[in-house]
């Protein structure tokens, strides 16, 4: 959690909603109804919530539990926000609903489309994003953006660096179906680790702080498991800019230090805003062994290469014609005959609707994962 109390963020613009024809949003109300066991009310709070899309809006409902969670609806009620409230008994009926459906027993057309089993993931996916919330321009509009792609997109994990305060209310309040695990909310900024509930489940999490920084900048160390998947997971956000490179070789040989010394029946994941040049990884002796930067071990796409790259993202202006790109965001991993790096992309690559802004001026970092099957269940 957070654990901040504080002024939220507000927004007088009304959003467009991508609302299809009447036919077609009666048909989803009662197909939803029919297969959550709820009705129409319930049905229409989730859907629009998800721009009428059927599968989200079904995934939403499953996940959105909190502790003691569970859905009905309130009769009588106009105002959607307060149509949801939480109960215990609906949690049994839920969980027994999802026990028939993996077993079959629901009807086979509903079963194949949503096609819930009890067995381990044998992919995940991965987000690690600067979102730049120190940048006050837009800020609103900005990070409701970076809740809507990482709500589209769904990844199992997500890092997110620069956060503030206030922007990080707002995202635990955008995106429910994650835990949020931050690294010190009670500063100015920082950083945090989400966890897709019912996907990924924490085992454990500490902060480690570095002691030469002079930019708030700390580890964010999170050890977690999705099925018999050990993973540690490392969220950091080394010091910025060349005149601190010694101090942020530092940071980096601490981080490398952290992941050699896990256990080795985990998978590791290190990444985040790491701010590094080719230079410092060599400066500190390469990659340690077993280690993979995924941008080289999927294919050193040029088109992915540069997440701060002053020439296709605006939000950043510098007088001259020299405009820097910098690969300053990696993911490094290690364990790779657990798991398969299988795709390196980025995202939020497009401006945000009604501003001249992207939603940050980094872009995201994408990985899609595959579960070797040979791991014990």
């Amino acid at each position: 959690m957070c654990n901040y109390v504080g002024h939220k963020m507000s927004d007088n613009e009304a959003e467009e909603d991508n609302i299809p024809d009447a036919a077609t949003c009666q048909e989803r109300c009662s197909e939803f109804a029919s297969i959550t066991g709820t009705d129409e009310a319930c049905a229409q709070f989730f859907l629009q919530d998800h721009e009428w899309d059927l599968t989200r809006s079904l995934n939403s409902y499953f996940e959105a539990r909190t502790s003691g969670a569970g859905v009905h609806v309130v009769p009588g009620s106009e105002d959607a926000s307060a149509i949801i409230t939480i109960d215990d008994q609906a949690v049994s009926a839920l969980d027994g609903r999802k026990r028939r459906w993996s077993s079959g027993e629901a009807g086979g057309a509903t079963t194949s489309r949503l096609r819930l089993t009890a067995s381990p993931p044998r992919t995940f996916s991965f987000i690690t994003w600067n979102i730049d919330g120190l940048d006050q321009r837009c800020l609103k509009k900005r990070t409701k953006m970076v809740c809507k792609i990482i709500e589209m997109e769904a990844p199992d994990i997500v890092f997110l660096q620069e956060l503030t305060p206030n922007t990080c209310v707002y995202i635990e309040t955008k995106l429910p179906q994650y835990q949020l695990l931050s690294a010190g909310a009670d500063r100015d900024y920082f950083t945090a680790t989400l966890l897709r509930k019912y996907r990924v489940y924490c085992d454990a999490h500490r902060i480690v702080e570095y002691p030469r920084t002079s930019m708030l900048r700390n580890l964010l160390c999170v050890e977690a498991h999705i099925g018999p998947l050990k993973l540690t997971l490392l969220n950091t956000h080394l010091e910025s800019t060349k005149e601190h490179t010694a101090v942020r070789q530092e940071q980096l040989k601490e981080c490398f230090s952290r992941l050699k010394a896990t256990s080795a029946d985990h998978v590791v994941l290190l990444a985040g805003d790491l701010n590094l040049r080719d230079s410092d990884v060599t400066a500190v002796g390469g990659l340690p062994a077993g280690v993979s930067d995924l941008w080289e071990r999927c294919g050193r796409r040029k088109e992915v290469e540069f997440t701060w790259d002053m020439q296709r993202n605006t939000n950043l202006e510098m007088p001259g014609r020299f405009k820097p790109r910098l690969r300053f965001d990696r993911v490094y991993l290690r364990a790779t005959d657990q798991v398969t790096a299988e795709h390196f992309g980025l995202v939020g690559l497009e401006k945000v609707q009604g501003t001249q802004s992207f939603p940050s001026d980094h872009w995201g970092v994408q990985v899609y994962f595959g579960i070797n099957q040979t791991q014990p269940v």
